[in-house]
């Protein structure tokens, strides 16, 4: 089988759905050596990105600005004819061509422009956004969604058929199923001034609105007030320094005279991560809305309890292994610190749950399932 993905998403820094596409890159080889996979990008890929040990083959063109904005409708067919693909899986950004000579698998993690609304430049960017996404979904001959929160936002603004839209759950990176090393422990607690620091980890980023970044520091602010507790906030993932959201935050930061309480990592390596939050003594997930959570997952391999909204996926990932708050309540967030602080029997338990609930998702359950759709596609 001849397999075209969509993997433009490589060439930018780790995030969702690159993690994605690279865990379901290498499952799908070790389930079946003999799949010949082609990865198609717009870009060369990151370096942390490393496919030199498998046999794919990678396939850069449409490499010009104004190529790009046609990659998908305009060149891609073109390259799905010359490698003779059997099933094309568009994975990221509206890349489900019109005219093409093999079925197509399409992948939506979530709706949340939709679902929360605004965030776009327009009213012009946002209908094209929306009408590119309707027709991909319609055009597809398989959606793969990952939690059921999602799959239901998809058929009711994508206006598709329930049997057209499968859940495969996301899986857990490799990297994060080992316990950390000491020694780089040390060094990289030391690289971000935490060694021998109590602190929280709001690990999901602070790039979008959706991401929610106030309602931590707000609870974090509250916490200190009600607590003689010496802790500090991190804020770990992608910020834009030029971004409405990140300069907010550090304006708030400073009204609120916590300069030398919160540190802001931007983007940092899954080596750094895991550390970071092994070392952690609470994970706050504090998202508006998440088609699923990686973040949430990664936390509990750290052995870090978690405390997260009500909101999107969120509850169906976590379920009982998470304090789960409404992504306003400042002041819930901050009793919630301070119980789950004060009280070790009570971290134990969720660290406990979470460990469980880790059971569920796996990267090569998720290639499996996946390979089990392209093969119902040629059948």
């Amino acid at each position: 089988m001849r397999i075209g993905i969509d993997a433009r998403i490589l060439a930018y820094p780790k995030c969702g759905i690159s993690t994605y596409v690279y865990n379901l890159v290498r499952n799908l080889l070790k389930i079946n050596k003999d799949l010949k996979i082609f990865l198609f990008s717009d870009s060369e890929f990151d370096i942390q990105y490393d496919f030199s040990f498998l046999p794919i083959q990678k396939v850069v063109f449409a490499t010009r600005k104004k190529e790009k904005k046609k990659w998908a409708q305009r060149f891609l067919p073109y390259k799905l004819k010359e490698y003779k693909i059997d099933v094309y899986h568009a994975t990221w950004n509206n890349s489900v061509p019109f005219l093409r000579s093999c079925p197509c698998v399409l992948t939506i993690h979530d709706l949340a422009p939709w679902v929360l609304g605004g965030h776009f430049k327009n009213k012009r960017k946002e209908i094209r956004y929306k009408l590119r996404q309707f027709f991909c979904a319609q055009w597809a001959d398989v959606i793969i969604t990952v939690s059921y929160r999602s799959k239901q936002d998809i058929i009711k603004l994508c206006k598709v058929k329930e049997n057209k839209v499968k859940v495969i759950y996301l899986g857990l990176d490799e990297e994060f199923k080992s316990r950390v090393d000491e020694k780089i422990s040390k060094e990289v607690l030391n690289k971000y001034n935490l060694l021998n620091k109590r602190y929280l980890i709001n690990p999901v980023g602070i790039d979008h609105p959706r991401r929610n970044s106030l309602l931590v520091l707000r609870g974090f602010h509250e916490f200190l007030k009600i607590s003689n507790q010496d802790f500090y906030l991190v804020y770990t993932g992608n910020f834009y320094k030029d971004g409405k959201e990140y300069k907010n935050l550090i304006e708030k930061i400073r009204m609120r005279g916590l300069e030398n309480r919160v540190i802001v990592t931007g983007w940092v390596p899954t080596q750094d991560l895991k550390v970071l939050l092994s070392y952690a003594t609470i994970s706050v997930i504090p998202s508006l809305y998440e088609g699923f959570g990686l973040p949430i997952l990664e936390s509990f391999a750290c052995r870090v309890p978690v405390i997260a909204t009500k909101r999107g996926a969120i509850p169906e990932v976590a379920q009982d292994a998470a304090v789960l708050i409404e992504p306003t309540d400042y002041k819930n967030l901050a009793s919630q610190i301070r119980m789950l602080i004060e009280d070790e029997g009570r971290r134990k338990y969720y660290v406990t749950k979470g460990r469980e609930r880790l059971g569920l998702f796996d990267w090569r359950k998720a290639a499996e399932e996946t390979l089990k759709i392209y093969k119902q596609l040629l059948k």
